[in-house]
């Protein structure tokens, strides 16, 4: 959204983010299920941007990253913090280590922008050493807050959406750019591909989404019970293998409160036992004893079985949920990855 924003009102700008990287004007791959690259390659792509002549390089910057020193000797103008939940759990051992390692940007970066409706602001908000800061929120007084985003296309936005919307405003405007300047950009932002897209095809209505922690999961039912009515919910999702198995049977309990039906299927799984990660997550679905297996909820090893499964059980108004795997390009089966395109498996399940 900041690099859409910063290209449409005229600066030359290259980015780094999950879907893909754009160094001046060039597409990048930056490889199977990676955020923030090495930094040779991120060293490379920052020299090539300057090379350019692009004066803003956007950079989602991972907790990993930062551990793991990818982005030494990059030094950030501008850092924002969306939010620090529960998740990469298995890497990092807990919440508080986990906020620890992602405010290290906030305190190194010449000015900072955090979201103050993060729910665990709380933990970390004495963490945070950062003299120019500035807070947005959509809910409560802060330096940025919604009311100044006086667009109508950007008033209808709901939930996470909100909070993005504004943080983005916050950081172009630290950045020194005017309100006017900014509104028109922001409301025409068409969004990023694999993030609530949503499809009518072949009678059916799916939303794509690569939603994959808990709190994803809950602000994602949020936004979908808000903008689109339906009779049923039905959701397709797993989890990864050999990573947090902490959240599966959380994301399986809230699937459970969220849809009515639902299908367990691989998603990245490597050489962990599928199986065991369906136990996992029924664990949490058995919770909520809204359903019972084979009727309310399914067990489908092969995704796409899992995308005609739920093609199969979808009537007229139902809506039809893919989570986890959204713009990726493959799919992490035992040591290999195989061709995986969420949008080409819909086109195939709906063709058979």
């Amino acid at each position: 959204m900041i690099y859409e924003a910063l290209v449409a009102m005229g600066e030359k700008v290259s980015y780094i983010s999950t879907v893909k990287a754009n160094i001046a004007g060039k597409a990048y791959d930056t490889g199977f299920h990676v955020t923030t690259p090495s930094p040779f390659f991120i060293q490379r792509s920052i020299h090539r941007a300057v090379q350019a002549g692009c004066k803003y390089f956007v950079l989602e910057t991972t907790s990993h990253a930062l551990d793991q020193l990818r982005v030494w000797g990059c030094h950030y103008r501008v850092a924002a913090l969306t939010n620090i939940t529960k998740e990469h759990l298995d890497y990092h051992k807990s919440i508080e280590a986990y906020g620890k390692i992602k405010l290290q940007l906030i305190n190194s970066a010449d000015i900072a922008v955090v979201n103050a409706d993060n729910p665990t602001q709380y933990l970390f908000k004495h963490l945070i050493k950062n003299k120019n800061i500035w807070f947005s929120s959509v809910r409560k007084k802060a330096d940025f807050t919604f009311s100044e985003l006086t667009n109508s296309t950007l008033q209808s936005l709901s939930g996470f959406q909100r909070e993005n919307a504004l943080l983005a405003y916050g950081v172009l405007r630290v950045l020194g750019f005017k309100k006017r300047q900014i509104l028109g950009p922001l409301a025409h932002f068409k969004g990023v591909e694999g993030r609530l897209d949503y499809i009518e095809k072949g009678g059916k209505r799916f939303v794509v989404d690569f939603a994959h922690t808990p709190n994803a999961y809950l602000r994602l039912y949020e936004y979908i019970e808000h903008a689109y009515s339906y009779k049923r919910l039905i959701h397709v999702f797993g989890c990864a293998g050999l990573r947090d198995k902490q959240k599966r049977p959380v994301m399986g309990r809230y699937a459970a409160q969220h849809a009515d039906v639902i299908i367990l299927t691989e998603e990245d799984y490597r050489t962990e036992p599928l199986e065991n990660i369906f136990n996992n997550i029924e664990a949490g679905i058995k919770k909520e004893k809204h359903h019972e297996k084979d009727v309310g909820y399914f067990c489908i090893p092969n995704r796409l079985n899992a995308i005609k499964k739920a093609i199969s059980l979808a009537r007229k108004d139902d809506l039809i949920l893919l989570t986890g795997k959204g713009h990726e390009k493959s799919l992490a089966r035992g040591k290999h990855e195989d061709d995986w395109y969420e949008y080409d498996a819909i086109d195939k399940a709906l063709a058979s």
